[in-house]
């Protein structure tokens, strides 16, 4: 696991609590089990483009806003504004 692997994927977790997603809403998203989703949110697997597009979407975000958002370091994610 890379450390962008693994700030991409707290961020994301961060982002979906903070638009009031579920795990389940993003597994639904991506069109996969909630076990994937898990994974990725873990960090033990990276995050691919496609399901950074789809997870955009489903935050109401431009993909390119997400990424953005997804590659800061965990302390500095809440000074980005989106």
């Amino acid at each position: 696991m890379t450390g962008l692997t693994e700030t991409a994927s707290r961020n994301l977790a961060g982002e979906l609590a903070r638009h009031r997603k579920t795990r389940e809403d993003l597994a639904k998203a991506w069109g996969c089990a909630p076990k994937t989703v898990d994974t990725r949110l873990r960090g033990q697997t990276p995050l691919t483009t496609d399901e950074i597009e789809k997870a955009a979407h489903l935050l109401g975000l431009e993909a390119s806003t997400l990424t953005m958002v997804l590659i800061q370091p965990i302390d500095a994610a809440s000074q980005f504004k989106a």
